[in-house]
């Protein structure tokens, strides 16, 4: 039985790392995209150690893959989560907050 989430849990969101983008800085930067509850698309770039374990995310993977963004919950409505990202932000240092579906979580 999958345990449930709930607001303040650690978790991890389901997305698709779509190319490896460089090398530097090391590890190197991939671009990963995610949907959030409305349909609305994504993109991301960050170093690939910040998406899943970062291990299956190397410059000669097959790419699209799937991976996972480490969040928080913030906030759970029926069938909908506010999460924020955990690492990864904006070039100003704030992280990014989406309202996903709770099925697309997963708990770390």
């Amino acid at each position: 039985m999958e345990p449930v989430l709930a607001e303040g849990d650690d978790c991890a969101l389901s997305a698709t790392a779509v190319c490896w983008l460089a090398d530097e800085p090391q590890p190197g930067l991939v671009l990963v995209e995610l949907t959030d509850v409305r349909g609305r698309p994504y993109q991301l770039v960050a170093k690939s150690a910040y998406f899943d374990d970062g291990t299956e995310l190397t410059p000669t993977a097959t790419y699209p893959r799937p991976t996972l963004v480490p969040c928080t919950i913030d906030h759970v409505h029926h069938d909908t989560a506010t999460v924020t990202t955990r690492w990864i932000g904006d070039r100003h240092g704030e992280p990014f907050v989406f309202d996903v579906p709770l099925a697309a979580l997963t708990s770390r």
